[in-house]
């Protein structure tokens, strides 16, 4: 399977894709102004202690306290147990080293926890657990075997190593560096906790472009594709110090047309946003969420295939485990998950849907537990929470709703607008181009500035004008040049910039 990572870098955000064979796969996006909180590690002062949740809420210098549960401030993996106590040592005023596990949602802090845990590529370092173990996904004994016995031999005192899934084939030189490394950016962490007067942040994980790059890399990776020269050099800087081969593989995208048009991202990540997913023999998904769970209901649509109906439906749903693993990882989507798989009477097509359900989410990166079919045809999922679902990133509530409804949020609309732009200007060399978008699209375009770095380089022989016009849709506007010298525009119409 030939795999490709694409790097898009925009003034206000970075997203990066992974495509399989050129289908995508995962995509992961990020905005300059909304950090990241998960990974990120502080010194928190307790606010206040609820003996009767056996949790205390912690500042650590937010607009909202983070939330720490006793079960998170000790853990004894020696013997795969937790040790609970029976309520927390801190009391309030105490100042306590934590990490963040969960990012704020709504009115909720951010969830917290002081066992410490630092990624690397090829090993999760844990300063204060004294257990070693390896990925589930590497399955070969003799391998197994010998990166515990590595992690053993190497483990710090009172401390503890997870061999990473990318250590399957990795040189002993390389996994004994990267501890070294994670041992000794642990001590900063300490000397700088030890010298903070208060409440300050202590570590944070590295920027979105070099977190995935870090843990999408595997043999699979033929190409790492980016449209930045720093971000390029930046790169190939980091993986020379990991002694990795794959510097080699980075490579800088120059073109006059927009990279996510030209591997087909943009179209794909249109229809991350419909909660209808269409599968190749005519069935299809529909994904909802809720506060509490995702549901994913399974339906057949045109699809008459089978030779009669119990082997339409095994051939649908089949399909649909595919598709629904694929989802889940394109979508970020965390917690409990339950499917609605189309009712079928044969148990052994019951067990191959959930068999062909586990291979696949075998290859997510993310913890994915898949139980048994019910009765009823549902099948449970959980999929462990890290960072926020892609719709959040993508859509806005509607301000004409009450939060009910959603819409394409500004920044998304603006990304896609560049595009348009640019593939109308290296086409037909246009030197003017005029956009009608909806009114609302083009306040946000105007206030953020998005455009102004382009405007002042590459566009800054061209003009661009902008037509509010609210009876577009949110998501949608029309892109149209030409090359004349004066041109006749309604009074709304405003250059960018």
């Amino acid at each position: 399977m030939k795999c490709s990572i694409l790097i898009d870098v925009e003034s206000y955000m970075s997203s990066v894709a992974l495509l399989e064979d050129g289908k995508l796969i995962e995509f992961h996006i990020e905005y300059k102004e909304n950090n990241r909180l998960t990974g990120n590690i502080y010194k928190g002062k307790v606010e206040n202690v609820l003996q009767g949740l056996e949790s205390a809420f912690v500042n650590i210098g937010l607009s909202r306290n983070g939330f720490l549960y006793v079960g998170e401030t000790l853990d004894d993996r020696a013997d795969l147990k937790r040790v609970i106590p029976s309520s927390l040592a801190e009391k309030p005023g105490d100042h306590i080293m934590v990490q963040v596990t969960k990012e704020e949602v709504g009115q909720k802090g951010a969830r917290l926890t002081s066992n410490i845990s630092l990624p690397g590529r090829y090993v999760v370092f844990l300063p204060n657990i004294e257990f070693v173990g390896v990925s589930n996904k590497i399955s070969d004994p003799d391998r197994r075997e010998m990166l515990n016995k590595l992690l053993t031999k190497h483990r710090p005192a009172g401390g503890g190593l997870i061999a990473r899934t990318a250590s399957i084939d990795a040189k002993k030189s390389d996994i004994i560096a990267e501890i070294k490394r994670m041992q000794a950016l642990y001590e900063k962490i300490r000397t700088a906790y030890a010298a903070a007067d208060g409440v300050c942040l202590l570590h944070s994980e590295d920027d979105l472009v070099y977190r995935a790059v870090r843990d999408m890399l595997s043999g699979e990776v033929e190409r790492i594709i980016c449209n930045d020269v720093n971000t390029v050099k930046r790169l190939k800087t980091r993986l020379k110090e990991m002694d990795s081969e794959f510097y080699h593989k980075v490579e800088y995208y120059e073109s006059d047309y927009d990279i996510w048009d030209v591997f087909g991202i943009s179209s794909e990540v249109d229809k991350l946003l419909d909660r209808k997913v269409s599968l190749p023999s005519g069935g299809s998904l529909v994904i909802d969420r809720t506060e509490a769970l995702t549901s994913i209901d399974v339906n057949t649509g045109s699809f008459t295939a089978g030779s009669d109906r119990e082997e339409t439906v095994y051939i649908t749903n089949i399909e649909a485990s595919k598709e629904i693993a694929r989802q889940l990882r394109l979508r970020n989507i965390g917690g409990i998950i339950v499917v609605d798989f189309i009712d079928m009477l044969s148990e052994q097509h019951k067990a191959e849907v959930v068999d062909v359900l586990r291979n696949e989410v075998i290859r997510d990166r993310i913890k994915t537990r898949v139980q048994d079919m019910t009765q009823l045809g549902l099948v449970e999922m959980t999929r462990k929470k890290v960072g926020k679902p892609l719709i959040t990133k993508l859509l806005a509530p509607c301000s004409h709703c009450g939060g009910m409804g959603y819409v394409p949020n500004g920044d998304y609309v603006g990304r896609k607008l560049k595009a348009a732009i640019k593939k109308l200007f290296a086409e037909y060399n246009f030197q003017n181009a005029v956009v009608t978008i909806n009114n609302e699209m083009a306040d946000h375009i105007f206030t953020s500035r998005y455009f102004s770095n382009i405007c002042e380089n590459e566009w800054k022989n061209k003009r661009v004008y902008l037509i509010p016009d609210a009876r577009v849709k949110p998501l949608e506007f029309s892109v149209t040049g030409n090359n004349e010298a004066f041109i006749t525009l309604p009074a709304t119409a405003k250059l960018l910039y």
